[in-house]
């Protein structure tokens, strides 16, 4: 399986999360590191991992509005699914209480059960891990997850395979909640089927 992951720019490099590789690496997928907009590369992906980082690119949107059209498997991880809600109408904003270091239960996440997700979880209310200072305050793709403050936590359209984002690290405790293995389950299962 070749699973794409857009790169994130620091400084003069380009760097990919070690947590996403490993996850990736579990399921027997090959990473191909994405820095640019290519058809040719894109088409050639299985899926795609939008992983976190600091701030999205048209180059990002680009690359999203290809998958899209394509119906290529994708999840997005934190900025990830702020890329995805921004590519459909959405609006951003600033929080102060949703970044917090090394713990893994912040908050618990309220699923709507009508909802692709919910078919692979099977669970309305989970606890997560959360490291981010901006929200998606709304968008065109469908909520279908929220914290208890009303922080938007889970997107999808459920008419493609898989395209679904989360606001918060499941790659981070992959190895001990079974929610975050049953989402990469999930995901991978979709990209091998497809």
């Amino acid at each position: 399986m070749r699973i794409g992951v857009i790169l994130r720019p620091v400084e003069n490099r380009y760097t990919l999360n070690k947590e996403v590789e490993e996850v990736i690496s579990f399921y027997g997928g090959t990473v191909i590191g994405i820095t640019r907009y290519n058809e040719e590369i894109l088409e050639s992906l299985d899926g795609m991992i939008l992983q976190g980082g600091e701030d999205y690119t048209k180059t990002d949107l680009d690359i999203l509005t290809f998958l899209y059209k394509r119906d290529i498997p994708t999840l997005g991880i934190c900025l990830g699914m702020q890329t995805m809600g921004v590519l459909f109408h959405g609006k951003m904003g600033m929080i102060e209480n949703h970044y917090i270091l090394d713990q893994e239960d912040v908050h618990s996440v309220l699923v709507n059960k009508d909802s692709k997700f919910y078919s692979f979880i099977r669970t309305e209310e989970f606890f997560v891990n959360s490291r981010h200072h901006e929200v998606l305050l709304s968008t065109d793709m469908d909520i279908v997850g929220v914290s208890k403050d009303g922080v938007v936590e889970i997107i999808e359209d459920k008419k493609k395979k898989f395209f679904i984002g989360v606001q918060w690290h499941p790659e981070t405790d992959f190895s001990k909640k079974d929610i975050s293995k049953k989402l990469f389950t999930s995901f991978f299962e979709t990209v091998r089927n497809s």
